[in-house]
């Protein structure tokens, strides 16, 4: 039973949010340092610029499977919100956590294992729903 995915649409929009400040940071990063294209060897525009791109290498793909696996039916309001939460909670956190120097701090940690978890856990519900709907 497909039905609209209001929760994906909450996180979606939540994401966005984010994404924009991101990307914002990025070029007030480009403005300071006067590079357009790069990151002209300034370690802090490169920071930012990995902030954002790993923002935009998971965030689209952890909606993706969120909004399939809302749409499907297979799984419970409850259960879509947390892992929409985990989605949420570890794309605010890697960036808060990715520092300059590349260190590994609590938060990048959390931030990447709460996302990693919920791209997982989701894909392996798309697939089992999948394989038990044959």
């Amino acid at each position: 039973m497909m039905t609209f995915p209001a929760i994906t649409a909450l996180c979606a929009g939540i994401l966005g949010v984010i994404g924009i400040v991101l990307a914002s940071q990025v070029g007030a990063g480009r403005g300071k340092s006067k590079v357009g294209i790069g990151d002209g060897g300034d370690e802090e525009l490169f920071c930012r610029i990995r902030k954002h791109g790993n923002f935009s290498e998971y965030a689209p793909l952890g909606i993706i499977l969120l909004g399939l696996l809302e749409m499907s039916g297979a799984a419970g309001a409850m259960a879509i919100y947390i892992l929409g939460a985990s989605l949420v909670i570890g794309r605010i956190l890697h960036p808060l956590g990715l520092k300059v120097k590349g260190e590994v701090t609590i938060l990048r940690l959390v931030g990447v294992l709460a996302t990693f978890l919920m791209i997982f856990v989701t894909s392996l519900w798309l697939i089992y729903n999948y394989l038990t709907a044959m």
